[in-house]
This record gives C-alpha cells, structure tokens and sequence, in this order.
C-alpha cells in the first residue's frame, strides 16, 4: 500500500467520496435484499477505491484509512463521509476508530 501525505489524501476524497456514497447505498440495498449482482457491484467499489491508495474500514459508516508515516512510523490518516474537506484524524495501525486522534497542525 502507498503511504500518503494528509495532503495527498486529502485531495484524493473529491474521488473517493462518491464511490463511498454509492458504496453505501449498494451495501444497505444489499442488506435488505443480498443478490449476487449487487455483491459484485460492492466488490467492484472496494476494488476502485483500494486503488486509489484508500482502506474501506466500515462500509456503513463511510470509514476509510490512508497509510501514512507519522514522526517516523507508518499509521493512519482516518476520514468517515460527513467530516468535510479535510482529513482531521489519526490512529495507529492497530488502534482501530476508537483510537482517533485529532491531527495538531
């Protein structure tokens, strides 16, 4: 996987956004009723946007990483749908969603 800078990542989510949106609405559209095009579909999403460097963490939430080097170690740069223009957070490898940090400029 390519590391990314929050700038990079950031110029990336004009892009990953709607893939994410469709995401979404596929992936409920295929809880409600699962067929098998429809799973190709979701496929086909977590297919593009992992090309673009980004992690699908959560479907549902929108919740996708970008590997970054932080002070010398690699991590996460974490943005969910709904955070706006900007990659706000951080986490380690390991830690998950709930250990977010806020990015300090």
């Amino acid at each position: 996987m390519p590391t990314f800078t929050r700038s990079q990542a950031e110029a990336l989510l004009p892009k990953v956004r709607p893939l994410l949106e469709d995401l979404q609405r596929r992936k409920q559209s295929y809880d409600r009723r699962p067929t098998d095009p429809v799973a190709k579909e979701i496929n086909a999403l977590l297919v593009e946007i992992a090309r673009l460097g980004a992690e699908v963490k959560d479907p549902d939430k929108g919740l996708i990483d970008f590997r970054s080097l932080r002070r010398g170690r690699e991590v996460y740069l974490c943005w969910m749908l709904g955070e706006g223009e900007r990659v706000s957070y951080w986490h380690d490898l390991d830690s998950g969603f709930t250990g977010r940090k806020l990015i300090e400029d």
